[in-house]
Parts: C-alpha cells; structure tokens; sequence
C-alpha cells in the first residue's frame, strides 16, 4: 500500500479508536453514577477493540520507512500503555474510575500522533538492548502514571471519608484499602521495571552520560531513588497516604521533566 494511502487508513483508524475510547469513558461513568459497578461485556468490548485498533495504529507507524519516536509518538504509546494496564487492572478489580481518566487522553494523544506533522527524525535501525532500554522506560514511566493517578483518587478519598463526607461517587468506589494497595502495587512494579530500564542503559548505551542524555540520565536516576525510598518506606515503616502521594508526585514530576521535557524542547520549540 503506498504510504499516503496508508497514512488515510491510518487517520481512519485513529478516530475510530478515539470515538470508542470517549465512548468507553463516557459509557462507564454513566454506569458508575447508575450505581452499576461491575464491568459489563457493553464497556469491555469497546475498551478492547479502541486498544486493538490504536495498537495497530502504533505498530503500522512504527514498522514504516519514515517511522519515529518523537515526542507525540511516545505519548501515544505512553496513554496505550497505560489504557491496556487499566482495563487488565479493571477486569481482576472494581476499579472502573481509571477507565474514565484514562482513555480520554488516550484518545487525545493517539489523534495528535497520528494527524500532526512528525516532529523528529526518521529512526534507523535500533539495536536490541537500546530497544529494551526505551521500551522499559516507557512501561515504568506508564505504570508510574496511572500510579499519580491512583494517588490522587486515594488522597481525595481519604480526605472525604475523614470529613464524613459519603455521598457521591465515593460510595461507587472501593474501601480505601484496597485503592490504596493498587497504588502501592503500582510503584512497586514501576520501581523494579525502571531499575531494568537503567541497567539496559548503563549496558548498551554507549555513553549514558553524553552532553544530550546527561540531565535524563541524572533526573531519572534520582526519580528512581525516590520510589525506591518510598517502596522500602511504604513495606518498613507503613508510610501511607499523605507521604506516598508527595514522593510519588515528585518522583513523577522528575520522570517527565527528564524524558518529554527534554524531547519537547528539542523537538518542539528548537527544532
């Protein structure tokens, strides 16, 4: 197929992806607001087919001639990552509300990737061990994504069941034990995800500490130190919500700085 036929099946794609990404989150926060917390086959369907359809948007892309990874490109992968882990983590655990956060700005980001101009260059070939380097980083950084997000739902939730405060969507949501645990489940699997990420670039990278890697490099490896802490903090000390969501947040907010800060200023305003 040529590839401006491919880039309109593409876009196609894309917004079918979309339309039932916004439908899934629509339809789901209908239900939650009905008082119907399990997930019926009417959500899951569409949840799998929108990530189906935007893993193959994905996938295509990445197998071109003109493939890259730019900074829209990640993002995508990033929010298709993240939607998968919450529709794994929806069907095991009545945990509907990360559906809702989660697939409309998956939705954005595969839109943006797929209808806007590239905004790096086009890859060659990529060694295995730097693959596993980025593909690591990518799921560590999701992981720690829905992980803030989880945080915030914890943090909210506490702070109304202390108020006395009943009504509404907490009473839809599960105990506070059992989100809290998620989040703590999230970080633990992050922390050990990343840890592969940086000892694959240590190995195969060739200099990690080069001019245009060193500050992701420093940023990345002090993120990692803080959810190391918080991990060992959380299973020695107890630490809960408050401490948790403060180290999360940081080590989340250094993540990102490092690694799309970086790429939105090289790509994005330099370029």
């Amino acid at each position: 197929m040529p590839e401006s036929d491919m880039s309109q099946f593409l876009a196609v794609m894309a917004t079918g992806a979309a339309a039932l990404y916004l439908y899934t989150a629509v339809s789901q926060l209908l239900r939650l607001e009905k008082r119907e917390e399990s997930l019926s086959k009417a959500i899951l369907i569409p949840a799998l087919l929108a990530l189906v359809m935007h893993g193959f948007v994905i996938y295509a892309g990445s197998s071109s001639l003109s493939a890259s990874v730019g900074f829209y490109k990640v993002a995508s992968i990033t929010f298709w990552l993240m939607g998968l882990l919450s529709v794994l983590i929806v069907i095991a655990r009545p945990l509907q509300t990360l559906l809702i956060a989660i697939f409309p700005l998956a939705a954005i980001s595969l839109l943006v990737a797929t209808l806007t101009p590239e905004t790096s260059r086009p890859m060659t070939e990529t060694p295995r061990g730097l693959l596993l380097h980025i593909s690591t980083s990518i799921i560590a950084y999701a992981l720690f994504g829905l992980a803030m997000l989880q945080g915030l739902l914890v943090l909210q939730q506490s702070r109304l069941l202390r108020q006395h405060k009943t009504r509404g969507l907490i009473r839809r949501l599960p105990p506070l034990d059992a989100t809290e645990q998620l989040m703590f489940e999230l970080i633990a699997t992050g922390t050990i995800i990343l840890s592969v990420s940086i000892f694959a670039g240590v190995y195969y990278v060739q200099d990690l500490f080069a001019q245009h890697l060193i500050h992701k490099t420093v940023l990345t490896i002090i993120a990692w130190i803080v959810y190391s802490i918080l991990t060992v903090g959380h299973a020695r000390h107890g630490w809960r919500v408050n401490t948790a969501v403060m180290l999360c947040g940081s080590g989340f907010a250094l993540l990102t700085l490092g690694f799309y800060g970086s790429k939105l200023v090289l790509e994005l305003v330099l370029n």
